[in-house]
């Protein structure tokens, strides 16, 4: 019968001790590293979840030739506008545009009033060519007089569930 004979166990050794000899620095090093670069984000400094769309730019500034113009963003809006968006809070989708559909003529102004106390929003058309609003709270107002009949669909950049459509009749 053979009896297999296994090494001796080597004695602990505490782990300090080790650290001079060379054994574990490369490791603890690796470890600290590890450490610090999984408490850094790819993106930066975007603060808590709460306040990350603030990191989402303003709208996509795009300058139109007049000649191809299909709507214009007016510099102040106007006093008692033709129709009005309300951009107000919902807890189930974070936020939404009502009414969520709109048909006027041609020549009409639309205004966009944002009264959600809670989030940030936008309207970005989903035609590229078009100039779109900025990010904005509560309180903000961004008027837009159409001067082409069509469909103009627009969502929020920031809340994927935010769809809105304006139907442009000649």
């Amino acid at each position: 019968m053979v009896v297999a004979r296994y090494p001796e166990p080597m004695p602990l050794r505490h782990p300090l001790r080790l650290l001079g000899r060379g054994r574990l620095v490369a490791p603890l090093a690796a470890l600290l590293l590890a450490a610090l670069l999984s408490s850094c984000s790819a993106f930066g400094d975007v603060g808590d979840p709460t306040d990350a769309h603030l990191a989402i730019p303003p709208g996509n500034q795009v300058s139109q030739p007049n000649s191809t113009l299909s709507l214009r963003v007016l510099p102040k809006p106007p006093a008692n506008p033709e129709y009005t968006v309300i951009i107000y809070h919902n807890v189930n989708t974070v936020g939404e545009f009502v009414p969520e559909s709109l048909t006027v003529k041609v020549g009409s102004v639309v205004e966009w009033v944002w009264t959600d106390h809670y989030d940030q929003h936008n309207v970005w058309w989903i035609d590229q060519e078009l100039v779109n609003s900025p990010t904005k709270g509560s309180g903000f107002k961004w008027a837009v007089q159409f001067l082409s009949p069509g469909v103009y669909d627009y969502y929020c950049t920031l809340h994927p569930g935010m769809l809105g459509r304006v139907v442009v009749t000649g």
